[in-house]
């Protein structure tokens, strides 16, 4: 698999009414399996998990953020729905409710723009309100 796309990824976290952005461009895979999309690249320490490799898999309604290596984590959003993920931080390892407000794919052969919205729960506790918006190119 050849890491010829380019990622651009922005998120935001909303929490406690104040609203923080993480920016992120990078070099990774992106391909097409069994009717799903798949964007892989790996963690810098800008985003805090340097050494981990992270797959997100798009599918009609749905995603998943999957992180390999040492802070391991898979997130499943699906709108309108909620599961419970686990999640590993540097700080340590929590379960978290995943509310899946939006999902928005506009991904084909050659890229596109993938938009997730959700809301992280703890302990029948609101934590955040996030949005990813990721763009794929072919370089």
């Amino acid at each position: 698999m050849k890491e010829n796309f380019l990622i651009h990824i922005e998120g935001t976290i909303v929490a406690d009414d104040v609203k923080d952005v993480v920016d992120l461009t990078t070099v990774g895979s992106f391909y097409e399996k069994d009717s799903k999309f798949y964007i892989c690249y790996n963690e810098s320490s800008a985003t805090g998990f340097d050494g981990s490799m992270t797959t997100v898999k798009v599918w009609e309604r749905g995603a998943s953020i999957t992180r390999y290596g040492k802070h391991r984590s898979c997130l499943i959003i699906e709108e309108g729905a909620t599961n419970i993920c686990n999640y590993d931080t540097p700080a340590g390892s929590i379960m978290l409710d995943i509310n899946g407000v939006g999902v928005k794919s506009k991904l084909g052969a050659k890229g596109g723009d993938l938009n997730l919205s959700y809301s992280l729960s703890g302990s029948g506790m609101l934590i955040s309100d996030n949005t990813i918006n990721i763009n794929v190119k072919e370089m």
